[in-house]
């Protein structure tokens, strides 16, 4: 999976580790769709400086909303951090997961731009809307782009 590293608009794909297959399979239609998009294996963890400052400096997060994401204690501040940086934030919901029953997220949730159901009957319908999002079609390389990557894998040591 390659990583966009540059400065131009990109989106930044949080999700739980347990959900990479799934979020693995959105990056590569973003990434199709010839979008700047940034991520890593762990999903994003904002205690980490370099993780913090992608999200930080992203124009949209896209945050895979999932049972396990709820679970994890290191996924929740993936939405409050994106919401005090004042990303434009969309959340896809994966599966039957409610953040109304969690006080914190749930005032999190009117600063999203969207929030759209990924299910595997309506994958691409769901990726449709997704991608009409003004805040997405921003991070969208121009013609003859050469995007800034770095291949993730081997410890990352593998660059494009």
């Amino acid at each position: 999976m390659a990583t966009y590293q540059g400065n131009a608009d990109f989106i930044a794909v949080c999700y739980d580790p347990d959900d990479r297959e799934i979020a693995e399979q959105i990056i590569a239609r973003l990434d199709a769709e010839h979008l700047r998009v940034w991520s890593n294996s762990r999903g994003c963890n904002i205690q980490k400086k370099t993780d913090a400052a992608r999200l930080a400096a992203c124009r949209t997060a896209l945050i895979i909303i999932s049972q396990n994401w709820l679970v994890d204690g290191k996924c929740t501040p993936q939405l409050r951090f994106a919401a005090e940086q004042e990303r434009q934030t969309v959340l896809l919901f994966t599966d039957e997961a409610d953040l109304s029953t969690n006080e914190e997220l749930r005032l999190l949730l009117s600063r999203s731009v969207r929030m759209l159901d990924y299910r595997a009957e309506s994958a691409e319908e769901c990726l449709a809307e997704l991608l009409s999002l003004e805040c997405v079609q921003d991070c969208k390389m121009r013609d003859g782009e050469q995007p800034d990557e770095e291949k993730t894998g081997l410890f990352g040591f593998l660059k494009r």
